[in-house]
């Protein structure tokens, strides 16, 4: 059970900081004025800064490495594999700093009444939560360059859940619908 919370802490992390990113800009657009950005940032900071665990990424939001953040997601048979890096080798640290600060946030999460899942995290990280509790298996591990987690499980409706997260979390980054299979 104690493999099984920190994994899910972990996961919960990684999938709020995939959401977060894709806050970053839509591919294809044309390049942002500095004034949009800035107002995005602000936006996007007053958004994450409500869900208990995206707001540790807050400090982090004014840093290149964050906004170049580079990330897959593959459907897997029984779940789903995303995997996030950063190129600025000197940042590795940092990320995974964040990445811990956001698993330590997800402990607290395991925590959580229903309603205050409800008050305290995004929709995201909470439908992180609601298959957690169905019994998804989350395994995740730091990479050299950052890092990468598997949710998976038994369960076919847990599965189909897993693969509707995939799909959103493709589409708020921006990439394609790749399964790994």
């Amino acid at each position: 059970m104690k493999k099984f919370r920190i994994a899910l802490m972990f996961g919960l992390g990684v999938i709020a900081l995939i959401s977060l990113l894709a806050w970053a800009g839509d591919a294809g657009q044309p390049q942002m004025t500095k004034e949009k950005m800035a107002e995005m940032k602000m936006q996007m900071k007053g958004d994450f800064s409500k869900c208990h665990v995206c707001k540790a990424m807050v400090p982090y939001m004014e840093t290149e490495w964050w906004w170049g953040t580079n990330h897959e997601v593959y459907d897997l048979k029984n779940g789903m594999v995303v995997m996030h890096w950063i190129s600025d080798n000197g940042n590795v640290g940092n990320f995974h700093k964040m990445c811990g600060e956001m698993k330590t946030a997800q402990g607290e999460v395991l925590k959580m009444s229903q309603p205050e899942l409800q008050t305290k995290l995004c929709q995201h990280c909470q439908n992180m939560a609601a298959i957690g509790k169905e019994g998804a298996s989350f395994e995740g591990f730091e990479t050299k360059n950052g890092n990468m987690w598997i949710v998976t499980s038994d369960k076919p409706e847990t599965v189909n859940k897993i693969h509707t997260m995939a799909v959103e979390t493709r589409q708020m980054l921006g990439i394609s619908q790749e399964k790994a299979n």
